[in-house]
């Protein structure tokens, strides 16, 4: 996929066009201030050429769009606007996040608690990582709740608990923190916010990494859709994750419906109404949500979705695991215009 030009080329040849006509001779020999040499200087001549434009070219030149970016950091994003929220959404220039829940049939005798979040983003550096603590750390655990609030979240996932263990690939904000391979799906983002699925060991052994734009990588799985079909593994294949993908438990994915398109969901779990389910069933459902690429991310107890700083999942266990990082969305409207 390729993201859309914020400026079209005709405004710029527009432009290159008036410069030229005043600044350079044509065929004949006769330029705008040669025919008025005496009554019209070069800025007025520019100013009258585009006075006489049509009104499409007009705007396309002098109402650019501003484009809200952030920095490829760790630094937390603005803090949304208020007034942007209502119970279930948020929207301003840059974000819109839809969030709802919904009962899902897994089978005529099975059917579980799922909650979802459509997220549509202006620019790639809205969706963001971050850890425990605002730093990397073998140690670091805080809830995500927690971390929401301190990065200034409109909606906040758990990631893959990336130090419960001493491997796998892990690529933050643009910085390399960990590289050692373990054999398990890994979720790379590109800088156009477009998510790709190899295993990390194809993933260093082809030197992807060097060769590509990615600024974020997590590491857990497995795959869940692959252009627009679940991927379904076989009994006890992926056995690296925790949370068996054979067993009905609490489960967390993302998938990218589009350019710059997302959705999140989370899948109650270990309760009376709603056992959970396995990353098979948690694929089907991606699928049927019409991702083009989805992946699972870390489960159990660790499911938890905060929206407006507040987790909007049943979160199983009695309640938020302390993690060590989590996958957010982040308005890129500076609070000063807001306010």
């Amino acid at each position: 996929m390729k993201r859309k030009k914020i400026v079209g080329l005709s405004a710029a040849a527009v432009c290159f066009s008036l410069v030229a006509a005043v600044l350079l001779p044509s065929d004949s020999k006769t330029s705008l201030s040669d025919a008025y040499p005496d009554k019209r200087s070069v800025s007025q001549d520019v100013e009258n050429a585009v006075l006489h434009m049509s009104d499409d070219i007009y705007a396309e030149i002098f109402s650019l769009p501003k484009v809200y970016t952030l920095p490829w950091t760790l630094a937390a994003g603005p803090q949304p606007n208020p007034a942007g929220f209502t119970e279930d959404t948020y929207q301003d220039k840059t974000i819109t996040v839809k969030c709802w829940r919904e009962t899902i049939a897994i089978s005529p005798q099975k059917s579980v608690s799922a909650n979802f979040a459509d997220i549509t983003i202006a620019h790639p550096t809205q969706l963001r990582t971050a850890f425990a603590g605002g730093s990397y750390g073998n140690s670091k655990r805080e809830y995500t709740s927690v971390m929401a609030a301190a990065n200034h979240a409109v909606l906040a996932v758990n990631a893959d608990f990336y130090n419960c263990r001493t491997e796998g690939i892990i690529l933050r904000q643009n910085t390399l923190y960990r590289s050692k391979a373990f054999g398990i799906d890994t979720l790379l983002i590109d800088d156009h916010g477009n998510f790709i699925v190899m295993k990390d060991t194809e993933i260093l052994k082809s030197g992807y990494l060097e060769k590509n734009r990615i600024y974020q990588s997590i590491a857990f799985g497995p795959e869940l859709v692959r252009d627009g079909k679940a991927v379904h593994k076989k009994s006890r294949e992926y056995s690296s994750v925790p949370c068996g993908h054979y067993a009905d438990n609490p489960r967390t994915a993302i998938g990218q419906l589009g350019e710059l398109h997302y959705l999140v969901c989370t899948v109650d779990g270990r309760s009376f109404s709603s056992a959970g389910c396995s990353t098979n069933e948690l694929a089907d459902i991606m699928e049927q949500k019409k991702c083009v690429t989805a992946y699972n991310l870390d489960g159990g107890q660790s499911t938890d979705m905060v929206f407006h700083d507040k987790i909007y999942n049943a979160v199983s266990n009695g309640g938020e695991r302390r993690l060590s990082d989590i996958i957010y969305f982040a308005t890129a409207v500076p609070e000063e215009e807001w306010q």
